[in-house]
């Protein structure tokens, strides 16, 4: 988990991906910018299921009672990203 974590960010969202409480992957989604009064903060748990894909849950109502996919990724270039809802957000620092 830990070449995962830090900040993600995309026009209107930024995603911070933790070691949570006692070392099991978390993940904050904060709507930003704009958006900022969308919604408080979602805080979520993750679990694995490979090394860059995980199932999150806490989402409530915003993404869906079930289950969130998050899949982490390379792009052309290098940069990290964290996809939510098949929408890309590129890493601006890690943790």
């Amino acid at each position: 988990m830990t070449p995962l974590l830090g900040t993600y960010r995309r026009e209107g969202v930024v995603i911070t991906v933790t070691a949570g409480s006692g070392g099991s992957p978390h993940l904050r989604y904060e709507f930003a910018d704009g958006m900022r009064d969308f919604s408080p903060p979602l805080e979520l748990d993750l679990t694995p299921l490979s090394a860059t894909v995980f199932a999150a849950t806490g989402a409530g109502p915003s993404f869906g009672e079930g289950w969130t996919p998050v899949v982490f990724a390379t792009l052309v270039d290098g940069t990290p990203c964290c996809y939510i809802g098949m929408r890309c957000a590129p890493r601006t620092s890690p943790h």
